[in-house]
């Protein structure tokens, strides 16, 4: 962690992974949000010891939602049920 310098940060890791293969940088993310295939030209390095983080989902409580987001919903509640 001594060694470490954050330059800036990203909301989104797909922006960051643009610069990532200019070369400008690394990327710190979590696993699948970006892509690491071959022709990617990126690759995911898992950390050691491995780190977990807990995530939200979280909305208004009578948000007005489109068809398929009332659907992403459902399924989220079911798979987490």
């Amino acid at each position: 962690m001594d060694k470490l310098h954050l330059e800036g940060s990203f909301r989104l890791s797909y922006n960051a992974s643009l610069f990532v293969r200019e070369g400008l940088g690394f990327l710190l993310t979590f696993d699948h949000l970006i892509d690491t295939s071959l022709e990617s030209g990126l690759v995911f390095r898992p950390l050691s010891p491995k780190l977990e983080a807990k995530m939200y989902l979280i909305w208004r409580k009578y948000q007005a939602f489109t068809p398929i987001a009332e659907r992403l919903l459902a399924e989220l509640k079911d798979w987490f049920a």
